[in-house]
């Protein structure tokens, strides 16, 4: 038997979208909270002309843990300024995450972060989907950085913790759900039943990052559509990977011209969710990518304001034909 799904707890079934159209009861709820660590603006104090950003900066920041890049044979790990400009931009507070395999450090790290942010990266090793490595074009593998995100994902799945992937974090998310990536792009992609006629679209930019090479077309009624309320919007590409099976649990967000998966979100939980370009680069030049960032803020301060951990213990099994360690959380709330 091959683990390539997780089991996870039954949990919550909603599907709560952090868009303009839900951001008045959110912010209502989050006023009517009480909380002993602070006191609480009035909602009705709130001028509805500040940014969603200013309205979350009146209260206690979420923290936004942020997974890094790692880089194996230098022995060191590094992330984008971005990631974390746009964190505080959005009204958060970001915390960059060690890659380690000790879980007590995680034990004591996961109950006071609110929101996770899965960053760009090296490419996955293609076991975790059932795969051999096939392509000559992957990178080197972060076997440590894999199982750091395998338990983030499962952390966040088991209680709900809102959490956002970028490009490789996108497909982090896929193959935790139990689907499988494309090794290469330009080798085994031909294109998907949601293209359009003759349309190929060159994935690895060779211009700035910060400009947009490409439109997505965003699907109703998705967590993407509520957030950005566009139909289309323009997006950078810096990826030579991408979905091919879409997990069970997933729903896509996004497609690309060429019909490849851009976007996609969790069925059963409030907001995990990814995306295949990189939105941290794109706040000036596609203002609207910010709102990304807020709603994962919002959604982060709601769940850090209506169940706080006060205690986890994690333990973990490995078993022979099992693709990832068997995962299984204790807590106190």
């Amino acid at each position: 038997m091959n683990q390539r799904s997780h089991a996870g707890a039954t949990g919550l079934n909603q599907r709560s979208h952090a868009g303009a159209t839900e951001l008045n009861s959110v912010l209502e709820r989050m006023a009517q909270m009480e909380s002993a660590e602070l006191a609480v603006t009035p909602f009705d104090s709130i001028d509805s002309s500040q940014p969603v950003s200013e309205k979350i900066r009146r209260r206690r920041r979420p923290v936004i843990g942020i997974v890094p890049t790692q880089n194996v044979e230098e022995g060191r790990n590094s992330i984008s300024e971005r990631y974390a400009n746009a964190v505080v931009a959005a009204g958060g507070a970001p915390l960059l995450l060690p890659i380690t395999a000790d879980l007590g450090v995680f034990e004591t790290l996961l109950p006071l972060i609110d929101g996770f942010i899965l960053s760009g990266g090296q490419d996955i090793d293609p076991s975790r989907y059932g795969n051999e490595a096939v392509s000559d074009k992957l990178s080197e593998f972060t076997p440590v950085r894999e199982e750091l995100e395998y338990l983030i994902l499962s952390y966040a799945y088991e209680y709900d913790v809102p959490l956002l992937g970028v490009c490789r974090g996108m497909q982090m998310i896929n193959v935790f759900f139990g689907g499988t990536l494309y090794q290469d792009l330009h080798d085994q992609f031909v294109g998907g039943e949601h293209s359009f006629k003759n349309v190929t679209l060159e994935h690895w930019q060779q211009s700035s990052y910060d400009l947009p090479t490409h439109e997505v077309s965003i699907q109703r009624n998705s967590k993407l559509w509520d957030i950005l309320g566009v139909e289309k919007t323009s997006v950078n590409s810096m990826h030579h990977q991408g979905v091919k099976e879409v997990g069970p649990r997933l729903d896509v967000m996004a497609y690309g011209s060429d019909g490849l998966v851009e976007a996609v979100e969790c069925k059963d939980r409030t907001f995990i969710m990814g995306v295949q370009w990189h939105p941290e680069f794109l706040t000036e030049t596609n203002p609207i990518m910010i709102k990304i960032f807020e709603a994962l803020t919002i959604q982060s301060l709601v769940a850090d304001r209506s169940s706080k951990l006060s205690k986890l213990s994690i333990s973990q099994k490995r078993w022979k034909d099992y693709t990832w360690p068997v995962t299984n959380f204790a807590s106190g709330i």
